[in-house]
């Protein structure tokens, strides 16, 4: 899935929102403060950095490198690309290159993990759609949910402000928390069948099933089919995917994909000019 940058932003967040988070990370690493790039690099030293691929992988996060140093992109956020393609070149003073290198990177390649990742759990989930969550990185989220659509996944609530979700600690704190709610969409959190019948009963347009087994899923979707969103989560891995899509479940929700997503291996290498 090629991504339109266009559409990037969610309008939680300002325009500059990135470039301020860019700006705050180069900042962090002190990247005019290099000691050992300014012990051992002239001053006037031009350079190249190219960034090639050490593994094939969905890509996600190009044309943010734009916003740290002067660069060229090869290829698309969305694409996927194989090991030991060149996927864009960086010019400039060599002392920035060096400076901005891990900043660069970092970004890239925990991007790219997670569009990868997302990616994987797609072709997985045949039609079934694959739904990220809240379980990102504080400040992190606007990428992180970017990088999940560069994978071919849907982004499910981007923040509480979006939509009704009753989860048992409401019901916890709450008895009657879906009652409250009559009136207006909603999606429950359920943990058993009968609490599915109960839901339904209630109103309710979509229907965490949390973790179940593949069997309760099953029924669950048997029963409820095309009255609600039927939506699978709780610890569903890679090797449990294609067995929750077979069952007619309409999205499988995996905090997995934010959280727990390896950074693809990403190579920076820098050469004079």
């Amino acid at each position: 899935m090629i991504i339109d940058l266009n559409n990037f932003f969610h309008i939680l967040l300002p325009m500059n929102f990135l470039t301020e988070l860019l700006q705050f990370a180069l900042e962090e690493d002190c990247v005019t403060e290099d000691v050992t790039s300014l012990a051992c690099i002239p001053e006037n030293d031009q350079a190249v950095g190219e960034l090639v691929l050490k593994q094939d992988g969905v890509i996600a996060g190009l044309p943010f490198l734009g916003k740290i140093f002067r660069f060229e992109a090869f290829a698309k956020d969305g694409q996927a690309c194989k090991k030991g393609m060149m996927l864009g070149r960086a010019t400039g003073s060599a002392r920035e290159l060096l400076g901005k290198e891990r900043t660069a990177l970092n970004l890239l390649q925990h991007l790219s993990g997670i569009a990868t990742l997302t990616a994987r759990c797609v072709a997985l989930a045949g039609g079934c759609k694959i739904l990220d969550t809240r379980k990102t990185l504080p400040g992190y989220r606007e990428l992180q949910k970017y990088a999940v659509r560069c994978g071919g996944g849907t982004n499910h609530r981007m923040h509480l402000g979006e939509r009704i979700l009753i989860k048992n600690n409401h019901l916890a704190l709450v008895k009657d928390a879906i009652g409250k709610c009559k009136g207006r969409e909603f999606e429950v959190e359920v943990g058993s069948f009968e609490e599915l019948q109960a839901a339904l009963e209630l109103g309710a347009k979509a229907v965490l099933l949390d973790n179940m087994s593949v069997k309760e899923v099953q029924r669950c979707v048997e029963f409820a089919k095309g009255k609600a969103f039927l939506e699978a989560s709780g610890g569903i891995t890679l090797e449990k995917i294609a067995d929750y899509a077979k069952t007619g479940v309409d999205g499988i929700s995996m905090g997995a994909l934010t959280h727990s997503a390896p950074a693809l291996d990403i190579a920076f290498r820098i050469r004079s000019v």
